[in-house]
């Protein structure tokens, strides 16, 4: 007597099925950009809010206040991110859970030094007199934390693989955003401080979603110090690395608020506007190519990573000039439209730089996850402090003389020096190997 069948997956309805199958049908690629564009939208909508709402004073304020959180961000990635990214591939799967847990915890105590740290500057403002500058910290501080968690919530996704559960979260936390975002600029005038709150409190819907996902992350307390002391090992050049390079491009914010005022630092957060363009296909290349550098190393050798890289960055330097190209003849009227009164004082000629100097530093995103994976973080430290001297000297001075148009000139010719020189090491190795 024959037996029956055992039933198999594809036994299952195609009700229950069917959406699953259509979301995995499409390239992953596709879901990271989508993403980045759900992301970026939403941050493109809070400096908009709070100019077209109260000027370019209140603007400057809002841009002071975010490079403080882009330098939480850019350690955070240094300290955590990227050798979590760099290594959990290498992990055998029932291990990466508890790596996701470390790294979680990891996060956690640096938002915290974060918070605090910046919670102390504040109150050494407030003792020196500087009263408004000392509640903008006050508040920025606890905010940055939380837009580190929800930050942290999408690097562990995209290391995972996990494209469209990051989508999905994104689509919820940026949505919550613009609403609320919206909502307090309709009530008035969208101070700085309001807007950061906005960001902080949507960005809490993290720790739901987490909690939700606790099957992809568990902690094991004894894992969580030896699993710093092994990211140790790179991340304390990427963090010595990253402090340079961001004093460098965060500290031009605070330069041109001091030697001018936080109305002209308005005036160049108007023309961010413009980079901000570009962040869907700039940030969405980046957070793609970072654990896509790791898997095209792992499969495919040095010389797989060497063709990898040359062509994702040929890609990029075209879309660049064509982008440029779109700047010179239509940024000014967009960022008029877009801004109005706040974008008074904006001229085609910053436009041009702030975007080239900008964008010249996506150029390295390719070169430097290579670096990266291949061990190089020494070197990376090394690149990190030419450049925080080239704009030190030569970036700084140009902006004592020329204003905010020379900001991105200096971030030019810092990011083409770490260029050249990353590039050379690297087929220097490719050539030995």
């Amino acid at each position: 007597m024959p037996l029956p069948a055992q039933p198999t997956a594809a036994a299952r309805p195609d009700s229950a099925t069917g959406w699953r199958r259509a979301i995995g049908s499409l390239p992953r690629g596709l879901w990271v950009f989508a993403d980045q564009g759900v992301v970026s939208l939403s941050n493109f909508v809070a400096p908009i809010a709070v100019g077209r709402s109260a000027g370019q004073v209140e603007l400057g304020y809002f841009v002071l206040g975010f490079s403080v959180y882009l330098f939480a961000l850019g350690l955070a990635r240094a300290l955590v991110w990227t050798a979590y990214t760099r290594r959990s591939p290498h992990l055998p799967l029932e291990e990466r859970p508890a790596y996701a847990g470390s790294a979680t915890i990891h996060l956690l105590g640096f938002a915290a030094a974060v918070c605090v740290l910046t919670l102390l500057i504040a109150t050494a403002a407030w003792a020196m007199g500087f009263t408004v500058m000392s509640w903008l910290l006050t508040v920025v501080g606890p905010c940055s934390a939380a837009m580190l968690l929800r930050e942290h919530v999408r690097r562990l996704g995209l290391t995972r693989f996990d494209f469209f559960d990051v989508f999905a979260f994104d689509v919820v936390v940026s949505i919550a955003q613009v609403l609320l975002l919206v909502w307090l600029a309709k009530r008035g005038e969208l101070c700085a401080n309001e807007a950061f709150l906005a960001l902080a409190t949507t960005s809490m819907l993290a720790v739901p979603w987490m909690l939700l996902r606790s099957n992809a992350w568990t902690v094991q307390w004894r894992r969580v110090l030896p699993d710093w002391r092994d990211n140790w090992s790179i991340s304390k050049w990427l963090a010595g690395g990253a402090s340079a390079v961001l004093l460098g491009k965060e500290g031009y914010n605070w330069l041109l608020s001091a030697i001018a005022s936080i109305a002209e630092l308005g005036r160049l957060g108007a023309a961010r506007v413009v980079v901000q363009m570009t962040n869907p296909l700039v940030i969405g290349v980046s957070n793609y190519l970072g654990p896509m550098s790791a898997k095209v190393l792992a499969d495919e050798g040095k010389a797989g990573l060497w063709r990898y890289t040359v062509r994702t960055t040929l890609i990029m330097a075209s879309t660049i000039g064509v982008f440029l190209l779109g700047v010179a003849f239509v940024g000014l009227p967009v960022v008029e439209f877009v801004f109005q009164k706040a974008s008074a004082g904006v001229s085609t000629l910053l436009l041009l730089t702030l975007t080239a100097g900008v964008l010249s530093e996506a150029l390295l995103i390719p070169i430097e996850y290579a670096s990266v994976n291949l061990g190089h973080a020494r070197m990376m430290f090394n690149t990190a402090i030419t450049r925080l001297a080239v704009n030190g000297s030569l970036g700084f001075g140009l902006v004592g003389v020329f204003g905010a148009e020379a900001i991105g000139v200096g971030m030019l010719l810092g990011s083409l020096v770490a260029l050249v020189w990353q590039w050379t090491v690297f087929a220097k190795e490719v050539r030995r190997a």
